[in-house]
């Protein structure tokens, strides 16, 4: 072998053990050095037993780090609005997440309809002047009878009178249908048929016959015979029910996609195996002042007479086809005075609040025009519970503007122990307690922050002590309520 060939093989032995070193001091060194730096470490199921180093809690489990930044309640400078839970925390009050996803977001409408008569084929049977009833032919409600069907018969004075008057022209010879009887007559509601009978008989009428104005069916039943009647009284109501309307309420936020001739179906819960297709025929002009809603007037053709008046149908109002829109479940979506908002989860126990405009609803899901993107994940529950379990508006307000609203606290556990020492300057007492049933606790001794009242209440070593507990903006447990026992 050459010199040559010797000097290129010990050059390249250098530079291997030269470049190992190198990956040795910076890859390793460095990257350690980048770490995360562990402030404190914490029990998984109380996050008030702190130490500094790790170990055991008193209930056994190994005690979790907690790295910088990333300490419960700290705020992203970059982004105020956001906030990091640690994962206790975010488990124990059961936070769910969504997705912001694109679905097929159809405008259809789904509600509730009251059956009722068509009023276009209701008649109301009424008579023009005082009388008997001498002989009544339909007697109950629920008859079908057929345009012309002979209602009853009745014995009026005045009609009587002005039929003899009639009789007492055509004697005269006016055997026109057009004379001054005849059209008296005629104005009393006396029937054409009738007038002519009266003409061809030359004598007068004592009874005066009512007749079916249209095909339909008796809705109301106010006559019995030989009841004495008044032109102002409803004497019997008929409606033709192969034609029906209902009724039905249409939310507030959906009345810009109702549309008259707008396809309806309607479904009765007793025969779930029948619909019924029909279109929107009215829409009222004002919403209903009690339920907010807006009432729309549907018509469907009623073969079989099965939908009947009173009954209570299931509707479903085809709305014009959308494409795939951005939604989130509706349950994500927080609605205020200023806006609305969801809770955005970013991952590893981190949380923000972010402002959106919502479109339609639809079966469960909200149309989001602007504030998220497709994949978001949103949260669906305990939100409110996100900023010390505050009301949900109160603690969303708090994390938009970190921290100026302060909730009051709420008790979440008792329980009662022996105080151990006092730190006055901190607000801190360690006290021995027994077990809190309401936090899963057992007994143990422990540090504890005092706050708000309960400060008011002295205490000393060896006194005892009953305490409520609640959690402070950083999720931590602390004491908000004191009471010296004997």
């Amino acid at each position: 072998m050459s010199a040559r060939s010797l000097l290129a093989i010990a050059l390249a032995v250098g530079l291997g053990v030269a470049g190992g070193v190198a990956y040795e001091r910076l890859g390793k060194g460095e990257g350690s050095a980048t770490e995360k730096k562990v402030v404190y470490w914490v029990a998984p199921m109380d996050p008030n037993y702190r130490r500094d180093a790790p170990g055991k809690s008193p209930m056994g489990m190994d005690l979790i780090p907690v790295y910088e930044g990333e300490e419960p309640g700290t705020t992203n400078r970059a982004d105020d609005a956001q906030v990091t839970l640690p994962p206790a925390v975010v488990n124990n009050i059961g936070v769910r997440t969504g997705k912001a996803e694109m679905v097929d977001f159809s405008t259809d409408i789904r509600t509730v309809g009251s059956v009722m008569q068509n009023e276009d084929r209701t008649s109301h049977v009424h008579v023009r002047k005082d009388g008997w009833i001498e002989r009544l032919l339909v007697r109950s409600v629920g008859t079908e009878v057929r345009r012309g069907e002979l209602l009853f018969e009745y014995f009026s004075q005045e009609l009587a009178a002005t039929s003899s008057e009639y009789v007492r022209d055509l004697e005269r010879g006016n055997s026109n249908m057009s004379s001054g009887g005849a059209y008296k007559l005629r104005a009393l509601g006396v029937s054409e048929e009738q007038i002519a009978e009266i003409a061809a008989t030359r004598k007068p009428a004592h009874r005066f016959r009512v007749y079916a104005p249209q095909d339909g069916v008796v809705m109301q039943m106010n006559v019995g015979e030989g009841m004495y009647i008044k032109p102002e009284q409803t004497l019997m109501v008929l409606s033709d029910l192969s034609s029906i309307w209902v009724i039905a309420d249409v939310l507030e936020s959906q009345a810009g996609r109702v549309f008259a001739g707008m396809e309806a179906q309607a479904r009765l819960a007793h025969l779930p195996q029948d619909s019924w297709r029909g279109r929107v025929d009215y829409i009222y002009p004002e919403l209903a002042e009690t339920t907010r809603t807006l009432r729309v007037r549907l018509r469907f053709p009623n073969p079989g007479l099965k939908l009947r008046p009173n009954m209570f149908a299931e509707i479903e109002l085809k709305g014009k086809a959308r494409g795939p829109v951005l939604a989130v479940p509706s349950e994500a979506v927080i609605r205020t005075g200023h806006g609305d908002r969801v809770v955005a989860a970013l991952g590893d126990g981190r949380f923000r609040s972010v402002p959106v405009k919502v479109g339609a609803q639809n079966q469960g899901r909200t149309e989001i025009l602007d504030g998220l993107r497709t994949g978001a994940q949103v949260v669906l529950s305990a939100q409110f519970l996100i900023d010390s379990e505050a009301g949900l508006k109160a603690g969303l307000d708090r994390l938009e503007n970190n921290g100026a609203m302060t909730p009051p606290a709420e008790v979440l556990g008792t329980g009662e122990g022996v105080v151990n020492s006092v730190d006055a300057a901190a607000h801190v007492v360690n006290v021995t307690h027994g077990p809190i049933p309401a936090l899963g606790w057992p007994g143990m001794t422990m540090d504890m922050n005092v706050a708000g009242a309960a400060r008011a209440v002295a205490v000393s070593p060896g006194t005892k002590i009953r305490f409520g507990l609640a959690k402070d903006d950083e999720g931590m447990f602390q004491i908000v309520t004191l009471e010296v026992l004997p």
